[in-house]
């Protein structure tokens, strides 16, 4: 019997070839009719959302310090000139005189006579005068009026120029933390090393030859023994830009203590330190020290931290009360993948454009109407991805389609012919599509083919080619659509194989067929019509090899069901399963050794009708066979008691290569293990499962008092990164009951504010039983600052307090007291924090 060929079985073709035609944006399905059905692309949100990235700080400016004393030239004495008789003019005399009492140290006098000659505005000796009036000025503790006196006489040429020039950019980088515009090799240095640019100074000639020495030693982060504070930390810090976090490490250290110079630049480099090397809590606690010192720089610092953790963002938010970490935390979310904890970012930051992307990369399009829908003032976006949302969740878009008609036509028109293009009304798609694509899926659905090919004509991408193909077939004209169709996917190979397959060229038919690859889902058509093709060219061993390979690689499709019946001679439409019965007993009747494939399709039809015994002979012949693991599912399907059933699917279950297998045999032992109450045994299995199960595994555990399987899995769990609100439910009991550190830890990253309060509670009290009083309190004053109202919030205030009092710290006792909550305290803990109180002084904070 032949294979369908030529035209009249063209539409029985396609079904076959693009029934079960599978791609990344569309569900395709040509039915017998040949009509074409495609959805509507799903528009996607941004893959990532763009962040203002936050860069590491060099804070060498804020190390370099003003010269600590100030270097003067040596004034010298004027020599008396010209005679009495010549006389000598006013304001030489006046400076000679006022040089004479400076050098003898009479700044009376030497104020007095100067300061007559700084009076003349046009006297040589003026600017000379104001240099040493702004030596005697700085001398004598009035430092901003000698800083004027320098910035005078730097203004105009004289023999002081220079040196009142540097004495005038120091005092000024002393008084005002800043320096003026210059052009001196050396403070033109400092100028620019203050404002954060690299820069090596010139001492040659210098007047503040010891500080220009300073400059030179910090340009090049040298240590300085006069400033050692700040060239030992700019040499940390050049040390830690070059990646020596070690070395820079062990000196920030020695500066990071209280009191220490520069503790907060120290505090900040360090955390970035602890931070990189991945010791995260002791990064937090020097930021949380610096928070004290430099609140700016421990925002910068927090940010920094925060960059790449969004659960780091939102305790940020907690803290500072400001939406940006809160939006970077649903930045950060979004962009690694977690759109739950994005959208719930969002929502809470209170931008509803980045959380509608954030429901729409969850596919929760309900939720996105939800936001959207009685959203004031709709602007485009919010328009188009609200429309989208009710198209996916195949709600009425009358009403927003009627908003959107004046606002924004062109959305309307587009959304109208998605709506038609769905309920399948093609002529009222071509009334609203511009697009020449979908316009050509309406035409071949209105069988208007050669418009398809006309409408199309110019467009080489390969849906268009596909559909031009597609309509030309339909027409008949196989080679027209060959011209349309490359040899670059599956899908064009196969279309190819079928133009030649109608057309009775069966080797050039197979050639393309058997191109296409194993992982394609036209995998089994083309082999089905690769056997048919053989077949119809004679070649019956070669076809029924291929029909095999069907029956081996893909049993359970529709195309098994078609060889089957191709190896027994027969096609051209369904069968019924009494038919499909006597051609398997009449094949299995002519053939002494029929495959496994044909005994297994036997063995399931016996089991279908009825015939246990039979289909059971017939599997367990089976046993030594490729289909030996099918065939145990099929018998453990048979057994009815229970225990038998069982060992079968446990022997599925631990030893079948195929997954599929696999995952059939274990879904049913959780169904009898649930059924029989065998808990042990069901916990067991799951924790061998995904995620989801091993939660439901340790919570049987838990419930069987088993801690140490519990605590096994939890580990496993903590390690793989899942959080869901019932397994952190289930660890906090687990933490409860072992005090297991690495629970806590994972706890207090939860999104759950009760739930990480509590974690903290239990950890501070955990710290107490290990003795370490300092980490005790340090998360009781955490769950006394942030979780008022909580449970345990006033246990932890009580064991609070009692570790100060412990500690000799009696004001911070009472402070810690202060915060009881009265309201909601059992008499208990009332008369306890009444005992408490007695005899402590009251708080005061200083």
């Amino acid at each position: 019997m032949w294979r369908p060929i030529k035209l009249f079985s063209l539409l029985f073709v396609f079904a076959l070839a693009f029934s079960a035609q599978i791609s990344r944006e569309f569900d395709v399905k040509v039915e017998l009719t040949g009509r074409l059905q495609e959805e509507k692309p799903k528009l996607q949100p941004p893959k990532s959302l763009s962040q203002v990235p936050v860069r590491e700080l060099n804070l060498s400016a804020q190390l370099l310090e003003a010269p600590r004393s100030m270097e003067f030239a040596q004034v010298k004495a004027v020599e008396k000139g010209g005679g009495v008789s010549c006389g000598e003019p006013k304001d030489a005399l006046a400076y000679r005189l006022g040089v004479d009492y400076y050098l003898k140290g009479q700044y009376g006098p030497a104020k007095e006579e100067l300061g007559k000659v700084a009076l003349m505005p046009n006297s040589p000796f003026k600017p000379m005068a104001e240099y040493v009036l702004g030596i005697i000025a700085y001398s004598t503790g009035e430092k901003n009026r000698a800083l004027d006196l320098f910035g005078s006489s730097c203004k105009l040429s004289h023999i002081y120029q220079k040196p009142a020039c540097e004495a005038y950019y120091a005092l000024h980088f002393a008084l005002k933390d800043s320096l003026p515009e210059n052009q001196d090799p050396l403070w033109r240095a400092v100028k620019a090393l203050k404002e954060g640019r690299e820069a090596k100074p010139n001492c040659e000639g210098a007047v503040f030859s010891q500080y220009c020495q300073y400059i030179s030693h910090f340009a090049e982060g040298r240590e300085f023994p006069l400033y050692r504070d700040s060239t030992l930390l700019r040499s940390s810090i050049l040390l830690y830009f070059r990646g020596d976090l070690q070395r820079s490490r062990e000196i920030f250290l020695s500066y990071s203590g209280p009191g220490r110079a520069y503790q907060d630049v120290a505090l900040y480099y360090l955390a970035l330190i602890e931070y990189r090397q991945g010791r995260r809590e002791q990064a937090l606690r020097h930021a949380s020290i610096l928070e004290t010192l430099n609140r700016p720089l421990a925002e910068e610092l927090y940010s920094l931290l925060s960059e790449t953790d969004p659960y780091l963002s939102r305790l940020l938010y907690r803290m500072t009360k400001e939406t940006r970490f809160l939006e970077r935390a649903g930045i950060v979310a979004y962009n690694g993948g977690d759109f739950p904890l994005a959208l719930h970012s969002f929502l809470e930051a209170g931008n509803v454009r980045y959380a509608v992307y954030s429901a729409l990369r969850m596919g929760d399009y309900r939720r996105v109407v939800e936001l959207l829908k009685d959203k004031k003032d709709k602007d485009r976006e919010d328009y188009l991805w609200l429309l989208e949302a009710l198209y996916w969740t195949g709600e009425d878009m009358s009403g927003v389609l009627s908003e959107v008609a004046r606002l924004f036509p062109d959305l309307h028109k587009e959304y109208t012919g998605w709506q038609l293009f769905r309920k399948g009304d093609w002529t009222g798609v071509l009334g609203f599509f511009d697009d020449p694509y979908y316009r050509g899926i309406a035409l071949y659905n209105l069988k208007r083919y050669g418009e398809v090919i006309s409408l199309l004509r110019g467009r080489t991408d390969q849906r268009a080619n596909l559909l031009k193909a597609r309509s030309a077939l339909m027409l008949g004209d196989a080679n027209l659509a060959r011209s349309f169709l490359s040899q670059n996917s599956p899908e064009e190979l196969y279309m190819l194989g079928l133009s030649y397959f109608v057309e009775g060229d069966y080797p050039r038919a197979v050639s393309f067929f058997e191109r296409i690859p194993e992982s394609s889902p036209l995998r089994a058509k083309a082999l089905l019509r690769a056997g048919d093709s053989y077949y119809n060219s004679g070649n019956r061993a070669k076809a029924k090899e291929l029909y095999y390979q069907l029956l081996r690689g893909f049993p359970e499709a529709e195309e098994a069901k078609r060889a089957t019946l191709a190896l027994l001679d027969f096609a051209g439409k369904e069968l019924s399963d009494e038919e499909l019965e006597k051609l398997l007993q009449s094949y299995m009747a002519r053939e002494p050794n029929p495959s496994p494939e044909i005994v297994y399709q036997q063995a399931s039809l016996q089991a279908k009708k009825g015939r246990k015994k039979e289909a059971e002979r017939l599997l367990l012949g089976l046993l030594d066979t490729p289909l030996r693991f099918k065939a145990i599912l099929k018998l453990a399907e048979l057994e009815e008691e229970t225990p038998k059933k069982m060992v079968f699917l446990y022997k599925v279950y631990r030893e079948a290569d195929l997954q599929e297998d696999r995952k059939k045999a274990r879904e049913e032992l959780i169904r009898i293990y649930t059924s029989v109450k065998d808990t042990k045994s069901l916990a067991d299995l799951l924790a061998e499962g995904d995620a989801q199960d091993k939660v439901r595994a340790l919570g049987l555990y838990m419930g069987l008092g088993d801690r140490t399987s519990a605590l096994a899995l939890s580990k496993e769990l903590v390690k793989s990164g899942h959080r869901s609100p019932e397994l952190e439910r289930y660890l906090l009991d687990l933490y409860r009951q072992t005090g297991e550190s690495s629970l806590a830890e994972y706890l207090l990253k939860s999104p759950d504010k009760s739930l990480r309060g509590e974690a903290l509670y239990l950890q501070g009290m955990d710290w107490i039983r290990k003795g370490d009083k300092k980490r005790a309190i340090e998360s009781l004053v955490e769950v006394s600052l942030y979780h008022r109202g909580e449970p345990y919030y006033n246990r932890a205030v009580l064991e609070g307090a009692k570790i100060l009092l412990e500690m000799g710290a009696r004001r911070d006792a009472s402070c810690m007291l202060e915060r009881f909550d009265l309201n909601r305290a059992s008499q208990e803990e009332v008369n306890l924090h009444s005992r408490l109180r007695q005899g402590l002084p009251r708080c005061e904070v200083k």
